[in-house]
This record gives structure tokens, sequence and C-alpha cells, in this order.
């Protein structure tokens, strides 16, 4: 029942019948108790029950008559179980009982007449799930607003509601997707344009995602619709994610995909009745090719046909026109993350390069892990790591202590980084090396390209030093130096890569994944421009085009901001030459993957001179790194050898009076090579513009704002009031243009506040501490400066327990 149900309805035949009836009390014992940690959920959501020569069942503790609907059949000519005995099954044990009596014996009924019955009592319990008047009409939230939620909706089932609201918002959408009652098991009705009354209805199963499957149907009042049945319903299944993850967006598109490709045939079918026509093929497909197309047009090349350099680059050169690298662009971050708004971001930082750029040292540098076991894998040899590896890391953000003349009064929750700045919590993902033709499948090849897909920014690992080939194989030789046993190179010589080749050359290989993904799909695409001449049209072309996007993590309207950003219009779609396709894959892949450079080995001899090059053509977006001084720092730190403070100087290193004689020597070459040269290891500087790089709202919430004492999070089970803290010891991570509402929100979310919002001040100038008053729709600003945090204070009708 956890796994593969909940199911809605039970059908028990003789004996069996009676074993339906226990379960039938079974579930209903389930109801009263239902919870989030109930034991045993069989029974739960039950519906109704088909009872066929049911013989008399022991009542058990049962006091009362079970509301569940039921019908009973019965045959006057059953000598196994007599009518009468049926029928008292049905009037004793059921309040809501119907009763059907055929003359077939102890069989189920066989007649015509008495199966529509049967049919027709199934179809009315249907249509209580889904009801056929439309389950769009009088829908329920998708996402339930606190309090409201069915504690036995997971939490992985409600981020995943969040998710297909973000997708498809009830203002942009108010038809198309619906949540039918009740609220548990959860159900869920998406409308399929290009068929009339078409949904795709989908349940969750108790355990979904994690261990159980998402049901997912057809309905449909178009012929031409259920004439395809099996090819929709398949090609919904083939997007079907692995157990663990979230089904519902990628199914549906999938679905919605194959309707919109086939949408000829399809009305088609429906204006022959659901025959197939003779004009089409044997497979009911149409003929996808464009009449006036030349054969070698550049949406006909296969994924392996060479791709026109020069376009690209041409295109490369225009985007960043576009969409500049110095972060200017705050609604991106605000499109591409809508779902999370009302949640602290949990922001994720993916690594990528070649093999044995240091991507796994950095790894390990950033999340500094307690134990051996949970170190990511380091190795001077390409495919180091094979698996992403996940862990929590810290970067530094702003502090609003030292401008409000706090000082060390100020107590960050997470401790404090250098420059005063405090530290904040983020996840960082490690992904297998990428080698050149990743978008062909060499390497890890589109597997590395997926796990790119949940990341906010991405920071490309280089190695500065430049030993390694673009295969990632060393071409350098160990021997002392920087810090943790550092290598040096005898210089250029070899088959050495320059690191401004290795930036291109990471964005050229996600570009030409994006381009050959939407390449293959532009035949659908001209289709549809072609017959664009209308706003519902041009719709469709808008949902096709773009929907081509969405599968990298990004919603349809921040697709639809990189598309006007470019300058481009629906009506000139159908004309795209090739160049217009590689200048969307890039204002895409700018505005989507923000890239920072971590000039990596920077403690090798021979590394400087391509640091200051690169600095030169690539400015803020690149820092100087040394992850192995770093991990080795921790290292050493976790030993007991030396404290240590995370991305400060050579001033905030203490060695142990007991430290061994190797370890000092081995900081003075570290000082050497790394702290008087680049003034700190870099680790914690590229995360930190990683961060930045989406201009994200540091938020301090107050309860006053003279004396700025934290909110904190509370527990249900706290009875007590907490412990003071000292001032503004809580920040929260938020969106770009999170509105005063989504804070208070986001502060709910954290169990901080509860109640309904009532007002919100924020200090407006930290220096003379003025404030004013803020209304629920304004966006927040961190002063006019981005890089600086935001004290806000909100009130409630009811504070947290």
């Amino acid at each position: 029942w956890a796994e593969q149900g909940p199911f809605d309805g039970i059908l028990g035949f003789s004996e069996g019948a009676a074993a339906a009836v226990a379960f039938c009390r079974l579930a209903a014992a389930a109801e009263e108790v239902a919870s989030a940690d109930a034991e045993d959920i069989a029974g739960m959501g039950l519906r109704f029950a088909v009872l066929a020569g049911s013989p008399e069942a022991p009542t058990g503790k049962q006091t009362g008559r079970l509301e569940l609907p039921s019908l009973h059949i019965a045959s006057a000519a059953d000598t196994v179980v007599p009518v009468e005995v049926s029928r008292k099954v049905a009037k004793e044990v059921f309040a809501d009982a119907r009763l059907l009596e055929h003359d077939g014996g102890h069989s189920m009924p066989q007649r015509a007449e008495d199966v529509r019955q049967f049919a027709s009592f199934l179809e009315e319990m249907r249509d209580k799930v889904f009801p056929r008047d439309g389950p769009l009409q009088g829908r329920l939230p998708v996402v339930s607003t606190e309090g409201e939620e069915d504690p036995r909706v997971s939490v992985e089932q409600r981020e995943e509601l969040e998710t297909l609201e973000a997708f498809y918002p009830a203002e942009e959408f108010p038809d198309d997707v619906a949540r039918v009652a009740p609220r548990w098991p959860v159900r869920l009705a998406m409308r399929l344009a290009g068929g009339t009354g078409s949904t795709l209805r989908f349940t969750f199963a108790p355990s979904y995602p994690q261990a159980g499957p998402l049901r997912c149907e057809l309905h449909s009042e178009d012929v031409g619709v259920l004439a395809h049945e099996k090819d929709i319903l398949a090609a919904a299944e083939e997007e079907r994610a692995p157990l663990g993850f979230p089904s519902v967006v990628v199914m549906f598109q999938a679905a919605q995909q194959w309707v919109e490709d086939h949408e000829a045939d399809i009305a088609a079918r429906a204006a022959s009745g659901g025959v197939l026509p003779a004009a089409t093929g044997a497979d009911g497909d149409e003929d996808g090719d464009d009449d006036d197309a030349p054969a070698d047009a550049w949406w006909k090349r296969d994924r392996e046909d060479p791709v026109d350099e020069a376009l690209i680059q041409e295109a490369e050169k225009k985007a960043a026109e576009l969409l500049p690298d110095d972060g200017s662009g705050t609604a991106w971050a605000r499109a591409f993350g809508a779902g999370n708004y009302n949640k602290p971001w949990e922001f994720v930082v993916g690594l990528v390069g070649k093999p044995s750029a240091g991507k796994s040292t950095l790894f390990n540098a950033a999340t500094r892990p307690e134990e051996a076991d949970r170190e990511a894998a380091m190795a001077p040899h390409p495919f180091t790591t094979i698996d992403p590896n996940v862990g929590p890391g810290w970067f530094a953000a702003p502090c609003p202590a030292e401008a409000l003349g706090l000082g060390d009064k100020v107590q960050p929750e997470h401790g404090r980084a250098p420059s005063s700045r405090r530290r904040l919590p983020l996840l960082v993902k490690d992904v297998a090396g990428l080698v050149p033709g990743a978008y062909l499948g060499r390497g890890k090849g589109n597997a590395f390209l997926n796990d790119l897909c949940d990341a906010d920014s991405l920071i490309h690992v280089v190695d500065a030093s430049g030993r390694s080939d673009r295969e990632g194989v060393d071409q350098g030789r160990s021997g002392g130096g920087g810090g943790g046993g550092s290598a040096t190179s005898s210089g250029d010589g070899g088959a050495s890569s320059d690191p401004l080749e290795e930036v291109g050359w990471v964005r050229h290989e996600i570009h030409l994944w994006i381009f050959c993904n939407v390449r293959e799909k532009w035949d659908t695409i001209r289709r549809k421009a072609r017959m664009a001449t209308t706003a519902p049209l041009r719709e469709h072309l808008a949902d096709r085009l773009f929907g081509l996007f969405t599968g990298y993590r990004a919603t349809r309207p921040f697709v639809t901001q990189v598309f006007e950003k470019a300058g481009f219009k629906l009506n000139d779609v159908f004309n795209w030459t090739e160049y217009h396709a590689h200048l969307f894959v890039a204002c895409f892949l700018r505005a989507r993957f923000p890239i920072m450079v971590a000039l990596n080995k920077a403690d090798v001899p021979g590394a400087g001179p391509r640091i200051e090059r690169a600095r030169k053509v690539l400015g803020s977006s690149c820092v100087a790194v040394s992850a192995r001084s770093e991990w080795w720092l921790w290292d050493q730190q976790r030993k007991g050898h030396l404290t240590y403070l995370e991305g400060g100087g050579a001033d905030t290193v203490e060695l142990a009076p007991a430290a061994p004689a190797a370890v000092r020597e081995q900081l003075e070459k570290m000082k050497a090579a790394v702290f008087r040269v680049h003034g700190c290891t870099g680790v914690q500087e590229i995360l930190s513009a990683a961060v930045q790089r989406r201009q994200p709202l540091y938020v301090c919430p107050v309860s006053d704002l003279g004396t700025l004492e934290p909110l904190q999070k509370m527990s249900e089970k706290d009875t007590r009031a907490p412990a003071a803290l000292p001032p503004l010891a809580t920040m929260l991570l938020m969106r770009p243009l999170s509105t005063v509402d989504e804070a208070f929100r986001v502060i709910r979310h954290e169990q901080m506040l509860r109640g309904d919002f009532v007002r919100a001040e924020v200090l407006t100038d930290l220096g003379s501490r003025t404030s004013r008053v803020l209304k629920r729709e304004d966006a927040l600003r961190g002063d006019g400066d981005p890089t600086k945090a935001i004290v806000l204070k909100v009130l409630s009708n009811k504070k947290a327990k």
C-alpha cells in the first residue's frame, strides 16, 4: 500500500470478499489516526469497495456501519454463499451500500446489463476522484498554505509541488494545473494543449519518489488524442526519472511535446472519428520535413557533424555584450529560482573543469570534512571523480556589524570570516571531469553535463600551472614548494595548456550540448513558426521553443526574459539562421550558468605569468586559488598541529607548541608561495564570488531595530523562550528582488515567526540607523548596494511558540 498505493477501491470475491470487508474496517481505523508518523498506512485513502458473493466476516471491534461506498454483487442461484448473507453484509456493515443481483450463481456477472451497472459504479467512483466536469475547475492550490497541508505528504513531495508551482504559476496558468481534493494522496490533473478536454493525471504513491511510483493516466474527450493514448503515455514514460527524483514536470512536458509534434495527425484522427486516415503513414506520424528546406539545412545535420566555430564565436561575443559578466542582470536569478522564494536560498555551486585540474582537492578544501571517509578522492590522473561529490561548504557574506559600530559584539551563528565578514553555508558539487567532445558522449559525456543542472553558479577549475594537457594528463613532475607538497614545473614546455584556452573550452562544450539538443528539435519549431499567424498559435510556438530550455532547471519566465534580452521576436523564428540559434543558446548559457574561474595551483612555480595574463582578460571573473594549500591547512588543523581562520591570511595561522618540524617547514614554504603572493589560498574567495555573481540578498531578521536582537528558530516542542543571542546573530540568504512578503514567508518557514504579516521596517542607513516602513510588495535592496546586508524587522500577529 505504501509503495504501490494508495488504492481507491478494493475488490473481493467469495472468501476474498470477507478479507476485503476486514480490510475496509482497517482502512476506517487508519483514517482516524492519519498522520505523517503513522507506522502503518495500509488502507488510508480507500474510497470504495466491490464485494461479490461475500460471506459474513468477524466484526472485531467495529461499532457502527462503515461510511465507505460499496457495491455488493449477489445471486439467488448462489449455492456457496446464500443471497441473504450477501444482503445482510450490505445492510449491516456498510452505510452506503448498493446491491447488484444477477442469475449467474457464485460468480461475477456476465450479462451485458449487469456489466453495465458494474461499470457505471466504477465510473461514478472514478469521477469522484477526477471529476468528469473538469478537475481544473475549483482546484486546490498546488502548494498548500501553512497548516493546511496533509501531514502525510512528505517533504520531497512538497518540494516537487513547489517546483511545479514555479513552472506553472497559477496567475499565468490558471486553468492548466489542478490539485484534486483531498490533499492526500497528492493527485494532479494537468491540461494537455492540443487536445479537447485532455489531461494527464498523476497520483503520488505514499513513498514516492523515494520508493513508490508516480502513477500516470491520460483522460481525454478528443478521439484523436485517445487514438494515440499508448504513444502519449509511452513518451511520458521515457522521461520518468529514477527512484529518488521528481518526475511530474519532465513526464508532462514529454507528453505535451508528443501531442504538439503530432497535432496534424491528432486532428486528422479526430476528423475521421479516430480512424487512421489513408494519407498518413502506417505509424501515424506526420511528415516532419519542411518542403522548402534544403537537404543540407543547418537543422538537418547530425550531432556528429561539424559545427561552424566562427558562428559560435560571433554569437558568444554578442552574448557577452548583451549579458556582461558583471552580474548586473539580477532578474535572471529571480526567474531561474522562483520556486524557492518562500524559503532561504540553498545555494549550490558546481565545480567543473577538465580531469586533474584540482576539482576534488578544491571540493575537500571547501567542504572541510571531519572524517577521511567523507573526502573526495584526489589523484593526478583523469576521472578521479566518477560520481558527483556533494557536500556542505562555507562562503563569506557581508556583515553589517562594522557599519553599525558593533564590532565584536556581533557573534554570527555560523562564525566569522576574514575582512569583517561572516560565514554562511552553501552546497558544493564536484562532478566528473570534462573532456573535449563530452557533448558527443566522450568521457562522462551527458552524465557530466546533466549533473550541472541543479547548480546556481559554476566554478570552472583551471590548472593555472599549465602542466596538464586538455585530456587531464599531468605533464609536469612533483617537487618541493607550496602547501601540502606542491609541485614544480620546468615552465611552458611539453604539451601544457593555456588557462585562457581552458576557459573558452568548457563553455564551448556546454554550448554545444545545448545547441545540439535544440537543433534536433528545430524541424518541429519551424513547423510551428510557419503556422504562428494568430496569438494562440504564437503562444504554442513560444511554449515549444522555450520548452527546449526549461529542462535545464529554468522556468518559462526565465527563458522568455533571455529571449527578449537577446532582441528576438516570435514572428522571426521561422527565418532563423544557425547564428540566431547559437546566439539564443549563448545568451541562455550566460544567464543560466554564470561562471567564475578558479586559477588553481597558483602556488606552483611558473603559474604567476599565466595568472596575470588571465586576470587581464577575465578581470573580476577569476580568482587565484591554491586548493591543496587550503586543504593542507585544514588537514593539519584536524590533527591538532595548528589553528587557522578559514579564508584568512598568514596572520590567522597559529602553530601548536608541539607541531612537528616538518609542519613548521611546510608552513614557511606556503607563506612564501601563497600568502605573500596572493594574500590567501583563494578557496573561500572563489566560493564567495560565485555566490555574489547571482547578487543575492543578505537579510538579518531582528525583533527590534534598537537592540538589533535577532529572531531565532524555535521548534514545536520548545515551551520556554530561548536564551538571548548577541545582536545580528542570524542571517538568511535570499534571492534577488525578493519582496517583503517573500522575506516574511522565509522567516516563517524558518519558524522564527508565525501567524500573519502585520508590519515591516528596514534600516535604510546603517551608519545613522535611520529606518522606514515597507509595504508587503516592496522589493528588498541592500541600501542600494548588492554587497551589503539588510537589517529587517517584521511583525506578525502571532510569535513563534
